[in-house]
C-alpha cells in the first residue's frame, strides 16, 4: 500500500505544481505522467506491464493522445526486443542451444568465472559487425547463455543463483562495454560521432573511435566478469566440465533436421546483422525475418511463440515506456531540459579534469530519465558538447568520456536500452540487485576512463 501511495502521490503533486518557465503546461503535465511510469518501474507496486498499461490509460484519458502513447508499439527497436525472445526460444527448444552450450562447457567450462570470460570474448568478436547489441547479445549470445544455464540445472527461480543469474546480469555489462569499443557495435554511437564532428569539429572516424576506446574498454572488459563474480557470486563455482559435456552431447545424439534448419537461419541472421550497412536492411527486419522463417520452416510452432509469457509482457511494458518517451520528446521537454543544463552550468575557475568528470557523472545521472540510448544521444549529447566548446575543455578527451559513457551508462537501469528488457525479462535477477550491479560496473568504468583513459589519450596525441 505504501508503494502504491507513493506511485500515485508523487506524479499527482508534480502534475499540479507551477509550470517551470520555458515549458508548456501540457509538457510539464506529461512529464508527471512519465515520472509515474519510471517510478512504477522502480517501486513495482504491480508488475511492469500493469504499471505501463495504467500509465498509458491515464495519459490517454488526460491528454487524449492514445495514438501517440501507443506509437511505441510501432517502434522497430521494440520489435527487435520482442523477436530476441523468439530467437532464444527457438535455439532452446530445438536443442541447438544445449548442443552449443555443451561444446562450450567441454572446451572452456572448468569454472563459472571462466565461462564469463568466454562470453566476454564472444561478444567482443561479434561487436564490430553487429550494429545492435540487442541483436548481438540478446539474439545471438544470450540464447547460448540460457541454454548453458539450463544444462547446468539453473533455470530462473530458486536455482537461478547456481550460474544463470550471474551469467545473465554479467552479459548486460559485457554488451554495454563491447558496445562502445567499436563505432559500429551499436547504432547510437553513430549519432554521437556525428555530433562530435559537427559541434566539436574533431575527427570521429571508426579508427579514431576504436583507438580511443580500445585500452580503457578492454581493461573494463577484463575487470567486469571478476567484479560481477565478487558482487553476485554464483553458487556453482567449478564442475566436471568434460564429463558433463560428453554426457550431454551423447544424450542429444546426432543433429536433428530442426537443428540444421535453425543453424542455417542463425548463420543467415548473423550475416544479415553484419551486412546491414551495405544491404540497408536494419536489425529489427532481420530479426522479424528470422522469427517468421523459424515458424514457416517448422523449427518452432506458433503455439510455442504464443506461450512465451516473458516476451509478451516485455512487449507491453517496453513498448509503453518508449511511447511515453516519444510523446515527451514531441512536447519538447527534453529540448527544454537540455537548455536548462546549458544555461545553469558555470565552468569558470574550475579544474578541467574535475569539470570533465563532473559532466560525465551528470550525463550518467540523467540516464535514469531516458528509456532509450538513442534518445539520450540525440537530446543531451549536443548539450554536453556545446558546454565543452564554451568551457574550452580538451575536446578529444571529453568526446571520449561522454561518447563511451552514453553506452556503458545504460547499465544503470533495466529500461535504459533495448537489451535490458530482454535479459531482465527472463527473471533471473531482481530489480534492485540488477541496478546495484549496474551501478557498480558503471562507477568502475568511470574510474578506469578517468584514471587510465585520460593519460592514455594524452600519450597517443588526443590530449
Amino acid at each position: 500500500m505504501v508503494r502504491i501511495a507513493l506511485w500515485i502521490a508523487v506524479p499527482v503533486i508534480l502534475y499540479f505544481l507551477p509550470v517551470p518557465a520555458g515549458l508548456s503546461p501540457a509538457a510539464w503535465q506529461l512529464f508527471a505522467i512519465y515520472i509515474a511510469a519510471i517510478l512504477g518501474l522502480i517501486l513495482r507496486p504491480f508488475s511492469e506491464p500493469v504499471v505501463l498499461l495504467t500509465v498509458i490509460a491515464a495519459s490517454s484519458v488526460l491528454f487524449r493522445n492514445t495514438g501517440v502513447v501507443l506509437s511505441g508499439y510501432a517502434n522497430p527497436t521494440v520489435w527487435l526486443v520482442f523477436t530476441a525472445f523468439l530467437i532464444s526460444a527457438a535455439i532452446i527448444e530445438t536443442g541447438l542451444g544445449r548442443r552449443i552450450a555443451y561444446l562450450l562447457i567441454g572446451r572452456f567450462g572448468r569454472s563459472t568465472l571462466g565461462l564469463g570470460y568466454v562470453f566476454a570474448v564472444t561478444d567482443l568478436a561479434l561487436a564490430p559487425v553487429t550494429p545492435s547489441n540487442t541483436a548481438r547479445s540478446g539474439g545471438i549470445v544470450f540464447p547460448i547463455v540460457r541454454s548453458l544455464a539450463l544444462s547446468l540445472g539453473s533455470p530462473p527461480g530458486p536455482d537461478g543463483r547456481k550460474v544463470g543469474a550471474y551469467l545473465t546480469v554479467l552479459l548486460y555489462s559485457i554488451s554495454l562495454t563491447t558496445g562502445y569499443i567499436f563505432l559500429t557495435a551499436i547504432a547510437p554511437n553513430l549519432i554521437t560521432a556525428k555530433f562530435g564532428q559537427d559541434i566539436l569539429k574533431i575527427d570521429a572516424s571508426w579508427a579514431t573511435w576504436a583507438t580511443g576506446a580500445v585500452v580503457p574498454g578492454l581493461i573494463c572488459l577484463a575487470i567486469i566478469p571478476y567484479l560481477v563474480y565478487r558482487l553476485y557470486p554464483p553458487e556453482l563455482k567449478t564442475f566436471d566440465n568434460k564429463t558433463l559435456s560428453q554426457e550431454g552431447l551423447a544424450q542429444l545424439g546426432a543433429m536433428s533436421g530442426k537443428e540444421k534448419r535453425l543453424l542455417v537461419l542463425f548463420v543467415l541472421a548473423i550475416l544479415g546483422w553484419a551486412t546491414g550497412s551495405l544491404t540497408r536492411i536494419d536489425a529489427p527486419a532481420v530479426a522479424l525475418a528470422f522469427a517468421t522463417l523459424a515458424v514457416v520452416t517448422r523449427v518452432v510452432t506458433w503455439d510455442t511463440l504464443v506461450g512465451l509469457k516473458s516476451a509478451w509482457s516485455t512487449l507491453i511494458w517496453y513498448g509503453g515506456i518508449v511511447g511515453l518517451a516519444d510523446a515527451l520528446a514531441r512536447a519538447k521537454f527534453f529540448d527544454w531540459l537540455a537548455e536548462l543544463v546549458r544555461l545553469h552550468l558555470d565552468l569558470s575557475g574550475v579544474n578541467q579534469i574535475v569539470v570533465m568528470g563532473g559532466l560525465t557523472l551528470l550525463s550518467l545521472a540523467l540516464r535514469y530519465l531516458f528509456a532509450s540510448q538513442a534518445a539520450f544521444c540525440s537530446t543531451m549529447v549536443p548539450v554536453f558538447f556545446t558546454i565543452a566548446v564554451a568551457g574550452h575543455l580538451p575536446l578529444y578527451p571529453f568526446f571520449f568520456l561522454i561518447a563511451f559513457a552514453t553506452c556503458y551508462g545504460t547499465a544503470l537501469t533495466h529500461y535504459g536500452g533495448a537489451l535490458g528488457p530482454v535479459l531482465f525479462g527472463e527473471g533471473y535477477v531482481g530489480q534492485w540487485m540488477w541496478w546495484f550491479i549496474g551501478g557498480m560496473t558503471v562507477l568502475m568504468s568511470v574510474a578506469v576512463h578517468m584514471v587510465i583513459g585520460l593519460p592514455y589519450w594524452q600519450a597517443i596525441g588526443f590530449g
